[in-house]
């Protein structure tokens, strides 16, 4: 019997959180392969067009250095805390968490657009940014 397999690539759902509920170390649970449990709420964040997460790995001295890039627009502003994290969800059901209790927390940038009459979608463009020894920790929600 031939079957195939197909996996589809993209973002289902993306969701905020307070980085001071989390479990301390959560990038030392990344390098061991652990996933990380979320015991508080995640707030689900409204998204169009095709949002896009992807992580770039390189040597920095005697170890690793991970930078996340998380995009995004949204109709809805976020709010401005300093503890600000993020959890994205792929169309495989894998979750992945931006951020951590301890520094360096996510960057995020937000650039607000009005759009073109033509049909460009109008809203808040978030382009968010984590550097640690390990980002893009897979998680349990």
């Amino acid at each position: 019997m031939k079957t195939s397999t197909q996996i589809l690539p993209g973002i289902k759902a993306i969701g905020w959180l307070d980085c001071r509920h989390l479990p301390r170390r959560v990038d030392l649970s990344g390098i061991c392969g652990m996933p990380v449990p979320i015991f508080t709420d995640i707030h689900p964040i409204p998204f169009f067009d095709e949002p896009t997460c992807e992580c770039k790995t390189k040597k920095d001295g005697g170890g690793y250095e991970d930078t996340a890039t998380l995009k995004f627009l949204t109709s809805s502003e976020l709010p401005r805390s300093a503890f600000l994290g993020f959890v994205v969800t792929d169309v495989n059901d894998n979750s992945f968490l931006l951020g951590s209790l301890e520094h360096p927390v996510p960057v995020p940038e937000c650039s607000r657009s009005l759009g073109l009459p033509d049909g460009d979608a109008a809203g808040f463009l978030y382009e968010i940014k984590h550097v640690a020894i390990k980002s893009m920790v897979p998680c349990m929600i």
